[in-house]
């Protein structure tokens, strides 16, 4: 049996999703940063904050408060948004708090920008938000890890496919999703 094109599309999307590709990007920047012991526990604060967020999310999918769990209608986004807003702000005065490296903080503070930005933006025209953070993280991978942030360039275009392909977006709503997040990994990580 063959693999058809939107099955495909899918799987990329659930395997290189936003959570996935911001938590390997900042576990690698954490480590990377600083020692050990403390880049597990940056790493476990991150991991409880997109936990949060996953399982906020899977709650509001039980009580059929969004249709799927990548909140495919831009009438549902707003309130999943700001609950995952509200987790990046816990998780950028956490790392304020335990004085964790500069790099790690502003990686943080930029993607929860884009994805602010991109919220907002979804309110009135539906971009990716699947594509800002894998946007941000191309940028930010390279900025931040030269040549290991290749890795995180070669996923972006991947996952501009596995969006457009099973048509969850147009290809202009998934470059701007790129693009916002590309708009703010460079002037805070440059």
């Amino acid at each position: 049996m063959t693999l058809q094109t939107p099955a495909l599309a899918r799987a990329l999307t659930n395997a290189l999703n936003p959570f996935f590709i911001f938590t390997a990007l900042y576990a690698i920047v954490a480590f990377a940063e600083d020692s050990p012991g403390e880049a597990v526990l940056y790493l476990a604060l991150e991991l409880v904050a997109a936990g949060a967020v996953a399982g906020y999310v899977l709650f509001m999918r039980r009580r059929s408060r969004v249709g799927d769990f990548w909140i495919t209608a831009r009438a549902e986004r707003l309130t999943p948004a700001l609950f995952l807003l509200a987790a990046f702000v816990a998780l950028l005065v956490a790392l304020a708090l335990l004085d964790a490296p500069r790099a790690l903080f502003l990686l943080t503070l930029s993607m929860g920008l884009a994805s602010a930005t991109v919220a907002l933006l979804t309110l009135v025209w539906k971009a990716s938000a699947h594509c800002t953070v894998a946007g941000h993280a191309a940028t930010a991978g390279l900025l931040l890890l030269g040549p290991l942030g290749f890795l995180f360039l070669l996923v972006l275009p991947l996952v501009v496919w596995s969006r457009v392909a099973p048509k969850a977006h147009t290809l202009p709503q998934a470059l701007a999703g790129a693009a916002v997040g590309v708009g703010f990994a460079v002037p805070f990580l440059a």
